[in-house]
């Protein structure tokens, strides 16, 4: 009996030990894999929403000077809500990523700024945007600020939850100007008076003013290839080109050189110029050699007509002289998902303001990729130049109208190789010719002894957009007088949408790969068919409700207008008191009803949410339970047989 009861003791010391020896090993364990293992991850997620893209991976990897980020985040901010205080943790975890990926290249500082306090005085001197969390006016901060070795800045204001499917773009982003400060060039070719011209009094137009405080805008004529420092080509409204000018273009393009195109069918602002003309002339441009040798199918003299987002404009007056007012199908507001939604350039921007815009498609056989940016609804169809080029009529174009019930693309990305429009080489130009070998003995122009490419020689990127129009002040912005000095007040995004643009293209190949990512909140889509089905049974009982009502109070009002005419004093009928009085009985009972639904969804909703949440929370110690459980039978059966055994052996 001694015996037993020792050897009884010996396996609870020993089952002790083990438990000790065991939550040693776990704890031991668990440091090992965190430092280890820190820096693997694992994505389940169906979008792959915590997988950084390869573009960012190569931006990271490129950094070769010191780049600091400063993550300014206020705990009272975050603490009122619960969802963004997930959503920075996420950013941080990001951030932290790209420490990593960038081997150490980058130094990140994450700050807590309270109220009145020195690392509020620095958010506030890096231009972060603070927002109120406090009656007392007290702000709260949540974004990120960048410099490097020279001391340049770059920053992100507010990291906002709406922006969470471009954030590794504009993180990305924000690095590579850091490692890359020089100021990007933009080389501009235009027929249309965009820039200020001291002789001709020509004042710059807005796009270019607003561009030209990121971008260093240059004009450029093609008497020469396009210099190789040039790091976006934007190419407006091109018109009376001739070959050498078109090969230029073709090469850059070839070379793999970042490309901005917009053409135009019809260019109201140039045609403005040419107002008192009796024969309006041709002021649309084309790049139709080029085009075609690269598989764009682009009709100069089509223009793009859309019921759906046709403006309003005034269109003379009428047989009595009143104003008419009527929707012009030819001048078109793009909004909602015509203006694609999951792409950097195209993303956070509201509506887009066209006019006699032209549209582009992709020809047969053509081999490149082409992403939509900006289309039109499927009530659209083609117009012809001629039907708005000379005192176009509104009304009559609106009574034509017949939908061709599909969406016409007005802009596009454009990436891929392409065969050159020039295959037996440079066209002959002896004057031009001429000044290039001289340039060439002299060495001024490196550019000109540019190797002629028959095709491309890396992946073309290119933004093609058919309308010069959406560029122009009158169509996009109105300017104000505000205490004497002229203030833009933009109407439309059409100025963003060309900085997204240029912004995006003169980043490197890695940058311009980068869209947007999956978002972080999931929808509960049975919740949602949930809803959607108890309101539509809600709005049809209501609707149901309001045309009895409508319907008694119309009989009333005919009733009280007969009465009041005979001069008699109203009296209802016992009839048609009976009808009142059951019809506020019915009206009560149906409003019961409605709310008996909206209850019954209340409650349908709040149990699928108990499920949800007794299987997320309550689920993994149940099995745990269950496993020790089983795992204690299993082992106590085996204990009871040992013991058994000793006995027969005994």
């Amino acid at each position: 009996m001694m015996s037993g009861g020792i050897d009884s003791w010996d396996r609870r010391r020993f089952g002790v030990a083990a438990l000790i020896v065991a939550a040693i090993f776990f704890i031991a364990l668990h440091v090992f894999s965190n430092e280890t293992f820190r820096n693997l991850t694992l994505d389940l997620t169906e979008d792959r929403i915590y997988s950084l893209s390869d573009g960012t991976k190569e931006v990271l990897a490129a950094i070769r000077e010191p780049v600091t980020l400063r993550l300014f985040i206020s705990d009272d901010l975050i603490e009122q809500s619960p969802s963004l205080k997930d959503y920075a943790k996420n950013v941080q975890e990001l951030l932290e990523r790209y420490v990593v990926l960038s081997n150490n290249r980058i130094k990140l500082e994450l700050i807590r700024p309270e109220p009145f306090s020195p690392e509020e005085d620095r958010a506030v001197g890096f231009g972060l945007h603070g927002v109120p969390i406090t009656q007392a006016g007290n702000l709260g901060y949540f974004g990120l600020a960048g410099t490097n070795t020279t001391d340049d800045l770059d920053v992100i204001p507010f990291i906002s939850p709406q922006r969470d499917r471009f954030l590794e773009y504009d993180l990305s982003r924000l690095v590579q100007n850091l490692a890359n400060p020089k100021k990007k060039k933009v080389g501009l070719v235009s027929s249309l008076p965009m820039i200020s011209d001291p002789v001709l009094r020509y004042r710059p137009w807005q796009v270019i003013e607003q561009l030209r405080q990121f971008f260093d805008v240059q004009r450029i004529t093609l008497e020469d290839p396009v210099p190789e420092d040039i790091d976006v080509l934007m190419v407006v409204h091109p018109r009376d080109m001739d070959d050498t000018d078109l090969y230029y273009i073709d090469q850059h393009v070839l070379r793999g050189g970042k490309t901005l195109i917009f053409v135009d069918p019809f260019s109201e602002t140039a045609t403005r110029g040419n107002a008192m003309q009796r024969q309006p002339p041709d002021t649309g441009s084309d790049l139709k050699k080029l085009f075609s040798a690269w598989g764009i199918n682009y009709d100069k003299n089509k223009v793009l007509g859309d019921r759906k987002g046709a403006q309003r404009v005034s269109a003379g007056r009428d047989s009595l002289g009143r104003p008419v007012i009527t929707d012009y199908i030819a001048w078109v507001t793009l909004t909602d998902n015509q203006v694609k939604r999951d792409d950097v350039v195209t993303g956070d921007l509201e509506k887009i303001n066209v006019a006699t815009s032209g549209f582009i498609e992709k020809a047969d056989g053509a081999t490149y990729d082409m992403d939509p940016l900006l289309s039109s609804s499927a009530e659209a169809m083609a117009l012809k130049v001629s039907q708005v080029n000379k005192d176009p009529e509104p009304a009559k174009l609106l009574q034509a109208f017949k939908a061709a019930d599909k969406p016409f693309v007005v802009g596009a990305r454009i990436s891929g190789m392409f065969k050159s429009a020039f295959p037996d080489g440079p066209p002959k130009d002896k004057i031009r010719d001429e000044i290039r070998d001289a340039r060439i003995k002299r060495k001024e122009d490196v550019a000109a002894t540019q190797k002629h490419l028959k095709e491309s020689a890396k992946r073309a990127n290119m933004i093609v957009v058919a309308d010069t129009d959406l560029l122009a002040d009158s169509f996009w912005v109105r300017v104000q007088d505000f205490f004497g000095q002229q203030v833009p007040v933009p109407i439309a995004n059409n100025a963003d949408l060309l900085i997204n643009a240029v912004d995006n293209m003169a980043g490197t190949a890695s940058l311009i790969g980068l869209r947007s990512r999956g978002v972080t909140s999931r929808p509960f889509h049975t919740v949602d068919a949930m809803k959607r089905d108890a309101e539509l049974q809600y709005r049809a009982k209501e609707q149901g409700l309001l045309e009895k009502l409508k319907d008694i109070e119309g009989k009333l009002k005919d009733l009280q207008t007969k009465e009041t005419k005979a001069g008699k004093t109203v009296i209802l009928s016992a009839d048609q008191k009976t009808a009142i009085e059951n019809f506020r009985r019915e009206s009560v009972t149906i409003r019961k009803e409605l709310r008996a639904v909206q209850l019954s969804l209340r409650q349908d909703i709040d149990k699928l949410d108990a499920l949800l949440k007794a299987i997320n929370v309550g689920l993994i110690p149940v099995l745990v339970v269950i496993f020790a459980i089983i795992l204690g039978l299993v082992r106590r059966g085996r204990a009871r047989r040992h013991r058994f055994a000793d006995a027969s052996a005994h």
